[in-house]
């Protein structure tokens, strides 16, 4: 906004500035007029923790995660251009930013340490931290129920400041990573670990520690900010604004496509002292012994049965739990963190046994923008799940389909060439185009097929399998394009 003597103009793009600067030369320019092609222009090298997946971490070298999804949507909206600079560890990538070799990280939180030599954007994602522990241990409600118990927390991570501020009776062990402590925690050398409750959730499930469990939220909880090292303060305003602008649709629609949450639940076992106190009481009480026992032990069926309820409560949600980790809730296909998962368990097979095959199918609605335009999104949602449903009906037992996320699918066919996954498409794009639903709605598909290759990563063999799919979009719409 720029005031003239006589009222003010709103300027709305930088062209429209310079215009009426050229016929008004008795006006005040403001700086923001020349700072957004700067603000355009810059690159940033950027850091992560290449170890804290679902959040973030580094797959063949190159940038996974929650973080990675965010990044992409502030490059597009701010125009900024950000290089990856890969670190072993989030320790090294602290210290790189101490010492100014790496402009900025995605996800970090806050601290009075970090303020030294880091400015922070608006929070851009909120995460739960808890307590995992082994099974025999009890409920934890917070920092103060650790008492004697050995404590693990990352070293580098906000908590380890909060328990050496706080919390200095505490006994700690810091770790090198989440990883590691879940490690340590299932081998009995640690009692209690903090940690991100996604991301530990992940990891048990992937290493298969059947004896860890969460125990208690572990508050304070992150808000992950972005930070920069203080040179690169100005280009706060761009980043703020842009994190402003991400919908409540997008952050759903990111965290749907990574969660992975499984908290193993567990019944508190103190409130049975009073009951046991009472019984004592009633040993004491001779005069009434009979009448008491007998309705002590009316009152202990009812409750042995209220932990039996409670108990078949538990592992009920416990499957559901399990479930919702690795299925997407709209089509209850697999999700895109169990497909990164299985892909890679088969390319490591594939690497083992040279003569074996297997192929991606990657496809996607086509103009299903226009869909949710023209009948709304619940339409859309049902589009999405007919869709779901008629692939999953045609395809064999040993294939794997999961939503790779909005209208994309993906299918892994194991000992499949590169001709019969092309034919599974093609059964597949027609048994789709033979489908109608109400409202006249007829969805078509385009398809992408790559064949996996020896030695490649999932991220090239994923990337053929997209640019195919991208040549089935050039081609009208419809159609099966293989890569080569």
């Amino acid at each position: 906004m720029l005031t003239f003597l006589t009222g003010t103009v709103t300027l709305r793009t930088p062209l429209t500035a310079l215009l009426v600067l050229a016929s008004a030369p008795f006006l005040v320019v403001p700086s923001w007029v020349f700072a957004q092609n700067a603000v355009q222009e810059t690159t940033l090298q950027y850091c992560i923790d290449p170890d804290w997946l679902p959040y973030e971490g580094l797959q063949n070298g190159r940038h996974v995660g929650i973080s990675a999804d965010y990044l992409a949507l502030l490059r597009d909206k701010t125009g900024i251009q950000f290089s990856l600079l890969p670190t072993d560890s989030w320790q090294h990538t602290l210290r790189l930013l101490q010492q100014g070799q790496c402009d900025a990280t995605l996800f970090a939180n806050m601290t009075p340490d970090r303020r030294k030599y880091l400015v922070f954007t608006d929070p851009i994602f909120s995460a739960t931290n808890v307590f995992v522990t082994r099974q025999q241990q009890g409920f934890i409600a917070g920092y103060s129920d650790i008492h004697d118990l050995l404590l693990g927390v990352v070293d580098g991570y906000r908590h380890a400041e909060i328990v050496a501020r706080h919390y200095p009776d505490i006994r700690l062990r810091e770790l090198a990573s989440e990883t590691e402590g879940l490690q340590l925690l299932n081998a009995g050398e640690i009692d209690v670990m903090v940690g991100s409750m996604l991301s530990v959730s992940s990891q048990i499930q992937r290493f298969g520690f059947r004896n860890l469990q969460i125990s208690g939220l572990a508050p304070p909880h992150d808000a992950l900010r972005m930070a920069l090292i203080t040179k690169h303060a100005g280009l706060l305003t761009a980043l703020n604004a842009a994190i402003a602008d991400i919908d409540e649709d997008k952050h759903a629609e990111i965290f749907k496509q990574w969660h992975n949450a499984r908290v193993v639940d567990q019944w508190d076992y103190r409130f049975v002292w009073p009951l046991l106190g009472g019984f004592v009481a009633l040993l004491v009480l001779i005069a009434w012994r009979n009448h008491h026992v007998s309705r002590y032990n009316r009152l202990l069926e009812s409750k042995n049965r209220m932990l039996e309820e409670l108990q078949d409560e538990l592992l009920e949600k416990n499957e559901t739990l399990a479930f919702l980790s690795t299925h997407d809730p709209l089509t209850d296909l697999y999700n895109r963190h169990y497909l990164l998962q299985r892909c890679e368990q088969e390319i490591v097979r594939l690497q083992r046994f040279t003569d074996m095959q297997a192929s991606l199918i990657l496809f996607d609605v086509d103009l299903f923008k226009a869909v949710n335009d023209a009948h709304g999104h619940s339409v859309g949602d049902a589009v999405l799940q007919h869709v779901a449903e008629t692939v999953r009906e045609a395809i064999r037992e040993i294939d794997t389909l999961g939503r790779w996320g909005g209208e994309e699918f993906l299918i892994l066919c194991p000992q499949s060439d590169l001709a019969s996954a092309n034919i599974l498409a093609e059964r597949l794009r027609e048994r789709l185009e033979r489908s109608d639903m109400p409202q006249g709605i007829q969805p078509t598909c385009s398809f992408g097929v790559a064949q996996y290759h020896h030695n490649e990563g999932f991220i090239a063999w994923f990337d053929r399998a997209d640019a195919a799919m991208y040549q089935a979009k050039m081609a009208g719409r419809n159609c099966v394009k293989v890569a080569d």
